[in-house]
């Protein structure tokens, strides 16, 4: 070989090694504005929760979370405080339906409220953080969760739901707003202030059209919009519109008898709304809010759309109420299912219909437990009439870490959150129903 070939061997080398140097130190940069540009996405992963075989309770052991360890200004690792993991609950082995719990590393905080999109299939989490604030957060398919907005530092409760246009609507009671995004929460636009609470339930017509029911500590308003959500306004006053509730219910206590609202639903031009707190009620308005009626002995907290004839409604009344069903022909209001005789617990802040299945969250109230620890879990039917036991899951601890909510995810599977911490289920498929055993069956 030439001396001047093996000169440009080397040249060649050369060029080639600088080329994957600078390439390489390229990566590293764009890794890096990577992780600076995505503080807060975090990972998730679903361990698998095994029945025990005598069939008893499975005790759900409590993850440790080790101190989150930071960087000062002087270059070394501090140390914040340790973040308590979501408590631990007792699950019934016999029906776990492959219960598994999504643990987020880090930990995110107490999940509540979610919303689910079956065409990006992301779930929308609504978060209260370990410093009180609260936050909505996306947990997409490839198990990564993003903070994607941020609330009020003194948040005590967050709304969080859609239209049927598909539209994301969030709230948080601490500062009193409400904010919209009409691509799944990638951007976010304040669309009301001052709120005195934060929206229970909300639901449209379809045509640019919602209703948002107000939960506060005595204020009972439904706010209504007519530009698909853009501005809102206070549209009725309940605590006005039946003055007889709007006293006080026991000395020294200042709250009203209907000191609040909790669902409301539009179907076929018919508006109904619930109404609590001592007071308690669902009406009903087919004439655009003008005139109302009642059609139910309890102010419904969630509801579902039964195809064709009617709503199922679910109650917010310990050992009193059960599941109800108006139906739109008849007019009438029937209970299909009382937790009473059963020793389940009576509050239902979560109904949903998917995969041709109604379930139903039960659970206690913190400030309820001393006096009745009815079963808390979820139930299910076919056809809204007979339902069956599908997951017995117990608090281990008596803080308001109780609250169920459900939501629908892919492949036979659903979301449900309790004690503050995500859970995936599998749904009741093939011949669950006919070899399970239903209530009184």
């Amino acid at each position: 070989m030439s001396k001047m070939s093996v000169r440009t061997s080397w040249l060649v080398a050369a060029a080639v090694l600088l080329t994957v140097m600078a390439i390489s130190s390229g990566l590293l940069w764009l890794v890096h504005r990577m992780e600076e540009a995505s503080e807060d996405r975090f990972g998730s992963a679903t361990p698998v929760l095994v029945p025990s075989p005598d069939g008893g309770l499975v005790e759900e052991a409590a993850v440790a979370v080790p101190a989150t360890e930071q960087v000062g200004t002087d270059g070394a690792p501090t140390y914040g405080p340790e973040v308590p993991p979501p408590p631990p609950v007792s699950i019934s082995a016999q029906n776990s339906q492959g219960l598994r719990r999504v643990e987020f590393s880090p930990p995110i905080g107490d999940v509540f409220r979610l919303d689910y999109d079956p065409i990006t299939d992301t779930l929308l989490l609504a978060v209260v953080e370990t410093d009180g604030s609260g936050s909505i957060w996306r947990l997409s398919n490839d198990e990564t969760v993003e903070r994607v907005l941020m609330g009020g530092e003194r948040t005590n409760e967050i709304f969080l739901g859609s239209d049927s246009r598909g539209t994301v609507y969030a709230g948080f009671a601490g500062p009193g707003t409400l904010y919209r995004s009409a691509d799944r929460g990638v951007t976010w636009q304040q669309v009301a202030s001052g709120i005195d609470g934060t929206f229970w339930g909300l639901t449209d017509d379809g045509n640019g059209t919602l209703w948002g029911s107000l939960h506060s500590y005595n204020s009972a308003l439904l706010y209504r919009s007519t530009d698909d959500g853009l501005t809102w306004q206070v549209w009725r006053d309940f605590q006005r519109m039946f003055p007889e509730y709007a006293v006080t219910y026991r000395e020294g206590d200042g709250r009203f008898k209907l000191r609040h609202l909790h669902d409301v639903a539009y179907v076929d031009g018919q508006l109904f709304v619930g109404v609590g707190d001592v007071a308690r009620f669902t009406v009903k308005s087919d004439d655009g809010g003008l005139t109302w009626r009642q059609v139910w002995s309890e102010g419904f907290t969630a509801h579902v759309q039964v195809p064709g004839n009617g709503l199922l409604l679910g109650p917010d009344r310990l050992q009193s109420q059960g599941l109800a069903r108006y139906d739109f022909g008849t007019d009438r209001t029937e209970e299909v299912w009382s937790p009473i005789p059963f020793g389940w617990a009576g509050f239902t802040y979560s109904l949903m219909r998917f995969d041709g299945v109604y379930y139903a969250a039960f659970h206690n109230e913190a400030n309820e437990v001393d006096s009745f620890s009815g079963r808390s879990g979820v139930v299910v039917s076919r056809d809204g009439f007979s339902w069956y036991p599908f997951m017995e899951i117990d608090p281990l601890t008596n803080w308001a870490r109780t609250d169920i909510f459900l939501a629908p995810r892919r492949d036979w599977t659903g979301w449900i959150t309790l004690n503050g911490a995500l859970y995936i289920f599998e749904s009741p498929i093939g011949r669950w129903f006919d070899v399970h055993r239903a209530f009184g069956g």
